[in-house]
C-alpha cells in the first residue's frame, strides 16, 4: 500500500491505473484488456464495478467470461466492415452458430473472394544502416522471441479456460469448477510474469 508508483510492476501499475480509472467521475470508459494482471477475486470486483456504473464504457478484451458478465453489445468485424450486435456474448455466439448452419445448409459456407490487392506506389528504397547488434542485443531478442511465443501459448490456454468457466453448467460440479479456476488462475499469474517480463526487455 505504501510502494511508490516508480517501484511497482508492470502489472501492478496497470492495477492503480484501472483503480483510478474506476473512481473517478468521468461518464466514458475505454477498456483495453482490463482483466491482465487480474486473479479471478479481482476480475469479479471489477464486474460488479462495472455493473454499477451509471456511464457509458467500452471494453476490448479476449476474457471470454469477463466480456459475458459485462457486455450488453458485442461490435465484432466481418467482409473489412464493423458490425454491431445488440446482445450478450452468449447470444451473439449462437446466433453465430446458427447463421454458420444456415450457411452450411445453403450451399455457401466458401468464404468470400479477398479484394484484388490495390497496386502499392513506388517506394524509395530506405538507406543502408550499417548496424550489428551487440551480443547483449542479440541475446535480449531472442529471449523477447522466446517470451513472446510463451506469452501466445499461455494465452491460448487461458482463453480455454475461460471458455470453460463462461459454461453455466461447470458451477454444477463444484470439483470441475474448484479445479478450472485453479488452472485459470495459474496461468492468468504465469501470463502476468511474461507480460512483465516483456515489457522490461522491450525498454533495454
Amino acid at each position: 500500500v505504501y510502494k511508490k508508483i516508480k517501484v511497482l510492476s508492470g502489472g501492478e501499475k496497470s492495477r492503480v491505473a484501472l483503480a483510478k480509472t474506476l473512481i473517478s467521475e468521468a461518464n466514458f470508459l475505454l477498456l483495453d484488456e482490463p482483466t491482465n494482471h487480474l486473479d479471478m477475486q479481482s476480475v469479479n470486483i471489477l464486474i460488479q464495478a462495472l455493473e454499477q456504473y451509471e456511464g457509458t464504457f467500452i471494453v476490448i478484451s479476449h476474457d471470454r467470461y469477463f466480456v459475458e458478465n459485462v457486455a450488453t453489445k458485442i461490435w465484432y468485424i466481418e467482409d473489412f466492415q464493423l458490425k454491431e450486435y445488440p446482445g450478450t456474448y452468449h447470444e451473439y455466439e449462437q446466433w453465430q452458430d446458427e447463421r454458420a448452419k444456415a450457411a452450411k445448409q445453403n450451399g455457401s459456407s466458401q468464404p468470400a473472394a479477398k479484394p484484388a490487392p490495390k497496386p502499392k506506389p513506388e517506394e524509395k528504397p530506405a538507406p543502408a544502416i550499417n548496424k550489428t547488434p551487440s551480443p547483449d542485443q542479440k541475446k535480449a531478442l531472442r529471449e523477447i522471441a522466446e517470451v513472446e511465443a510463451s506469452i501466445d501459448k499461455a494465452e491460448k490456454e487461458l482463453a480455454t479456460y475461460e471458455k470453460q468457466l463462461a459454461d453455466p453448467k461447470i458451477y454444477q460440479n463444484a470439483a470441475q469448477l474448484k479445479d478450472a479456476t485453479m488452472k485459470f488462475e495459474q496461468v492468468k499469474k504465469e501470463l502476468a510474469r511474461l507480460t512483465d517480463r516483456w515489457e522490461m526487455l522491450a525498454e533495454m
